[in-house]
């Protein structure tokens, strides 16, 4: 019979089964192993900070909740500040080109009065007051024009600043204030790119050669004359020169 056949592998393959076994359960007393004393510190450490943490957030409760609310409600507060901002802009925008469009400079000083009164925060009332300096210019008041510009200079931004600084120079001009007006075209040249640098460098030496100091004069006629584009005003920087001996 084949039992009988099988019959003298027996021992050896319960020796086998016997063996794994053997290796199984000391994985399993190696598994179950009591946690070293490092690896003890450290859990009730954690334990620990976890407790710690979980009292401080029970026992400061209300304060949380309290910073929570106020860190909420600022937050809500800035977005319906900037939203505000946002239509005042708007408005002061549409009402800018709105003044801009009036055919008559009193209505138009008055419009862009209104502006500057009723939206002082916003980007286009620095622009209303650039252009209202303008118009006080057109019309000879140059007190009324220096106030403008001046608060254009501190409060615009950089290009519009420069422009502001060169029609400063104008309005010192107008009054008699020859000194003051070479520093502003001086401050807009520093302030200034392209056009509004030449620009400057040119009112400066037509200011100097006004006041008959020609060398200094030359002197900035001769750095304005590169950046100048063939024309007009390039001929005539030519003409002076060779007036004053050059």
């Amino acid at each position: 019979m084949k039992k009988g056949r099988i019959a003298p592998h027996a021992p050896r393959f319960r020796q086998s089964i016997d063996t794994q076994r053997a290796k199984y359960y000391k994985g399993k007393t190696m598994a179950k192993r009591p946690p070293a004393e490092g690896e003890l510190r450290e859990f009730e450490a954690l334990r620990e900070n976890l407790e710690r943490f979980v009292n401080f957030i029970i026992n400061y409760r209300k304060w949380i909740m309290f910073g929570f609310v106020v860190v909420v409600a600022c937050g809500l507060a800035l977005y319906s500040y900037k939203r505000a901002q946002i239509r005042k802009e708007e408005t002061a925008s549409f009402l800018l080109s709105r003044a801009l469009s009036l055919s008559e400079s009193e209505e138009r000083i008055s419009a862009l009065g209104n502006i500057i009164e009723n939206y002082p925060e916003v980007p286009s009332s620095i622009l209303a007051r650039y252009f209202r300096g303008r118009e006080f210019m057109d019309r000879g008041q140059w007190d009324e024009a220096e106030g403008d510009l001046l608060m254009v200079i501190k409060r615009g931004p950089p290009t519009l600043k420069a422009e502001a600084l060169c029609l400063l120079g104008d309005v010192m001009l107008a009054k008699g204030h020859h000194e003051e007006a070479l520093e502003d075209f001086r401050a807009c040249g520093r302030e200034g790119r392209g056009w509004l640098d030449a620009y400057a460098l040119l009112k400066e030496a037509m200011t100097l050669d006004r006041l008959g100091r020609s060398q200094e004069a030359i002197k900035v006629y001769e750095k304005v004359l590169p950046l100048l584009p063939p024309g007009e005003i390039e001929l005539f920087v030519r003409m002076r020169l060779r007036e004053l001996g050059l």
